[in-house]
């Protein structure tokens, strides 16, 4: 493998589950009328292991906070109330592990990861508007502690030799179904996945309101029809009397 990968792995094993809540937390962001209609968020495959592999298209998408206050990994597996975690492995470098637990808490081990901007400085932390270069992680050597997993398989990732960068990035795949993941090539999921994670954001129609500086995130609201503006309460039909009280003939009975 060559370069730089980025994989989350989320406890949820259906696609389509993981389709809607990630729809949901996208809608509480704002996007520009320059947004494309369809963006591709990422291909998608799930193991027996009950765990779903998406490999995001846009680098650090999941790690955006997209104008909110938490990155889009910690709202999504607070939405779905179950862990998450994305593994960033650059070439022969360095493997750096985000965890979230199913309240969007986060924490980062590994190798730091720079010129990341948006992130906050204390993982998992209330920092406002905290923006930086660099990220600090709880702990240099990769391992979980927010995700749950059996003795042994801790055991064995302790073991693992942190100089061979590679090698836990795939274990970590490993934990979820998918070992190897990082000696496939650039296609593979797009080719072989079992299926796609697509955002289509809300419709921004213009008008001169929001031309005039309204917030360009929400979406106006149709018109109404002629038919519902048109709508009255109907007039009640009186009847004829003349001016001694009694009704004329013509009203009181039809003719014979």
């Amino acid at each position: 493998m060559t370069g730089w990968r980025q994989a989350v792995f989320v406890r949820q094993r259906r696609i389509d589950v993981i389709q809607r809540a990630l729809s949901k937390i996208l809608d509480e962001e704002s996007w520009s009328p320059a947004t494309p209609r369809r963006l591709h968020v990422g291909s998608a495959d799930a193991s027996s292991r009950g765990w779903t592999m998406v490999v995001p298209e846009l680098a650090n998408f999941f790690l955006d906070r997209g104008g909110t206050s938490a990155p889009r990994l910690c709202r999504l597996a607070r939405e779905l109330r179950c862990p998450a975690y994305e593994v960033d492995v650059r070439g022969a470098i360095a493997t750096t592990l985000f965890e979230v637990d199913p309240f969007g808490r986060w924490r980062i081990s590994g190798s730091p990861v720079m010129f990341l901007a948006g992130l906050a400085a204390q993982p998992g932390g209330d920092d406002g508007d905290a923006r930086l270069t660099g990220l600090d992680v709880a702990s240099d050597v990769v391992g979980f502690e927010l995700v749950s997993i059996a003795d042994d398989l801790r055991d064995r990732m302790a073991a693992l030799d942190r100089r061979q960068p590679m090698a836990i990035a795939d274990y970590l795949g490993a934990l979820a179904g998918f070992p190897g993941w990082t000696r496939h090539g650039d296609d593979f999921m797009a080719v072989g996945a079992a299926g796609e994670l697509v955002y289509e954001p809300p419709r921004i129609i213009a008008s001169a309101h929001t031309r005039a500086g309204a917030d360009p995130g929400v979406t106006a609201r149709p018109p109404e029809t002629r038919e519902a503006s048109a709508r009255t309460t109907p007039r009640a039909v009186l009847a004829s009397y003349d001016r001694r009280g009694r009704r004329p003939r013509s009203a009181s009975r039809p003719r014979r």
